[in-house]
């Protein structure tokens, strides 16, 4: 009597202790996806904010901020103005910037006397330059120089669509590109078969 009381202690403990073990993984898998879909939702910030572009003065002599009517806020640098972009940066003596304040963004940014721009694979030199935050356009004007890779453009007038990647110039417009050939020339092909003819005639 005693024994089978026994017995039926130790089944009831370890069906208590398998269902213990059983609730503790299924929290313990609840726990995971939760925290696959914490990681999940982290992430798609990450890709949200990468979208954004975050401008960061590094230097700048003076700074000026004012309204000059309820729609628009203004920020002027200047002075050895340093620029860090999220492609690149922008240095200039002066640097506008103007702000929506009923959406509270930048609208457009005009960089003006020694400038230097470099975004992403492409740097370039003027007197002036209006970064479009709305369309996404970069405008260059007076003594423009844009550099990529091999390649150099010189003109009055430069527009650059960082979207489409659709570039205009005009004016005084002077261009170098280097272009590679996919294929062997034909002179040096027929090089190659006359020096394998002369070997094999040698060997002969």
């Amino acid at each position: 009597m005693n024994q089978s009381k026994f017995s039926i202690r130790i089944k009831r403990c370890f069906w208590i202790v398998f269902g213990l073990m059983v609730v503790g993984l299924s929290t313990g898998q609840e726990t995971s996806s939760t925290s696959t879909v914490s990681s999940t939702v982290e992430s798609e910030k990450d890709v949200i904010s990468g979208e954004e572009e975050i401008i960061i003065c590094e230097h700048a002599d003076s700074l000026k901020i004012y309204r000059p009517d309820e729609n628009t806020e203004v920020t002027i640098l200047t002075g050895m103005v340093k620029i860090k972009m999220t492609n690149g940066f922008l240095n200039a003596e002066k640097v506008t910037m103007f702000k929506d304040i009923a959406t509270n963004t930048y609208q457009r940014t005009l960089a003006e006397e020694n400038v230097e721009l470099k975004d992403k694979d492409i740097f370039a030199t003027c007197n002036q330059a209006t970064l479009n935050h709305t369309d996404d356009t970069v405008d260059l004007k007076e003594k423009v120089v844009v550099i990529q890779e091999d390649d150099r453009l010189e003109a009055d007038h430069f527009i650059f669509n960082r979207r489409t990647g659709e570039r205009m110039g005009d004016g005084n417009v002077k261009f170098r590109v280097r272009i590679r050939s996919a294929n062997p020339s034909v002179e040096g092909t027929a090089n190659k078969v006359q020096a394998e003819s002369d070997s094999q005639k040698t060997s002969e």
